[in-house]
Parts: structure tokens; sequence; C-alpha cells
């Protein structure tokens, strides 16, 4: 996604795919991230500790929860509030007020693959600043950030060289790439982002909707950006950045 400062920024998310889910499919983590707690908490929060006993979030958490893969992520430096809370099977809910930073969070899978083909229900989503909401997930060899952008906050969630449009599931979605110089998952330097973006945002309520990643992935392949390795989580995002930011996302997804 287009973000407002370099990697060493803190509205910069790409540090998620380097400090976040993707790094829990290789043996360690890198030096910039937390290790995933053992508990496997209900509710995080990325504020200070409530009377309730809400836990204050490291950088980046992780875990299970009802046959899901879950993550929680944030920038270095973020401060206001994001509160994460893992519902009954593929749901998901955060709501965030007075964010400043970067943070990455949702449910989907501990591995990606080109034939995943994924249900979702998007009950609830605001967002006062930038982010998106969709299909997230990296690969390696070559090293690519990938998503198929349902929806978004106050800015558009590509850049780039426009690779055109073409329709999946009954939906229209343009597709953009763009070259990145920062670190890759791994910590070296480089990576490519690849989008498929729809024209016009999916509406909330979404009701039931359906995204057949083979026809990105295919897409994509077509015009000569082939996808790595995807032995890497994958999740359905809700992503957000900017200064002084509030919104609420709520998400159900399962597997078709």
């Amino acid at each position: 996604m287009k973000k407002q400062h370099s990697l060493t920024g803190v509205t910069r998310k790409v540090a998620f795919g380097a400090a976040a889910i993707i790094v829990l499919a290789g043996s360690s983590m890198l030096t910039s991230c937390k290790k995933n707690s053992e508990a496997e908490p209900e509710v995080v929060s990325t504020g200070a500790a409530s009377s309730k006993g809400k836990a204050t979030v490291k950088t980046y958490q992780s875990g299970t929860h009802n046959g899901f893969f879950w993550s929680l992520w944030k920038s270095d430096g973020a401060t206001g509030t994001a509160n994460y809370s893992n519902g009954g099977g593929g749901n998901y809910s955060i709501s965030w007020s007075g964010f400043n930073g970067n943070f990455t969070c949702g449910k989907g899978y501990s591995a990606g693959s080109p034939t995943l083909k994924i249900g979702y229900n998007l009950g609830a989503y605001t967002n006062s600043g930038g982010g998106t909401f969709g299909w997230y997930g990296w690969s390696r060899s070559p090293y690519y950030e990938y998503y198929v952008n349902e929806t978004w906050g106050t800015h558009s969630p590509h850049e780039g060289t426009f690779l055109g449009a073409f329709n999946s599931d009954g939906t229209a979605y343009n597709a953009w790439t763009v070259w990145k110089t920062g670190q890759n998952i791994d910590g070296g330097n480089g990576f490519r982002q690849i989008y498929s973006s729809r024209v016009s945002k999916v509406p909330v309520p979404s009701g039931n909707r359906t995204i057949t990643f083979a026809n990105h992935y295919n897409y994509w392949k077509s015009k000569g950006y082939t996808l790595g390795q995807l032995n890497i989580p994958a999740i359905m995002v809700t992503e957000t950045w900017g200064s002084n930011v509030s919104g609420y996302s709520n998400c159900t997804i399962w597997g078709l």
C-alpha cells in the first residue's frame, strides 16, 4: 500500500511483513518483532492495560483460534488505541481511536495458496485514515506483497503501474504493481507489491462474498508477475495508517 514514509517511518506498513504474520512461517522472528505470546487472548489492546485486564499488545502477536490463524501487528512508536477481538469461528473485530501509526490484523490461514477460495462477510467497516480491508499475504522467491482490496479508507489502496482490469466472482477489479526498495520479509532489500482493487468498494454490510484467489494470481501471472512460494500465512486483513485516525471493522471469513 502507499504509505506516508519509508520503512523507517511509523506509518509504513511493510514492516508488517518483516515483523508480523509472515515471519511466523520461518524458523525465527526478525529482530524487529517480538516472539509470539504463548497465551491466546480473546481481546488484545494496543493501548494501556485497562482495569478490565486487557493485555497491552507487543509489536506483534499471533496465534490460532477456532482453526484459523490470527495476527495483530502495530508499528513501533504507535500511539492511541486499537482493540482487537477474536469472535466465534472466523470472526474478528477491531476498533481504533486517536491512533497514530500503522496496524495490521486479521484472521486467515497459516499458509497461503494459489487455489484458496475464501468466503467473507464484512458486517461493519469505517476508517478515517489510510489502509484497506481484503485478502493479504507475501511470497518468497521472488518476494511479493500481495493484496486483493475489497474496501479501504480515505486513500486509494494502490500505486505504481496499472496492469489493466478484469472480472472475478462477478466483480470488476483493477490491477496495479510497484517495486519497493525497503526491506522484504527476510530483512533483505527490495520486493514487489501487487494489488487487485475493486473498481467500486464492496458495500457495507457486504452480505456473503467470495474471493477466488486463483483468478487474481492467474491475472497477475498473465501480465508477467508470478508470485513465489506461498507457504506463508495469509489473512483477511484490516490495515490502517495515519495520524489521529479512528474506525471499526467486523468481519467473518470461511473456506470454500
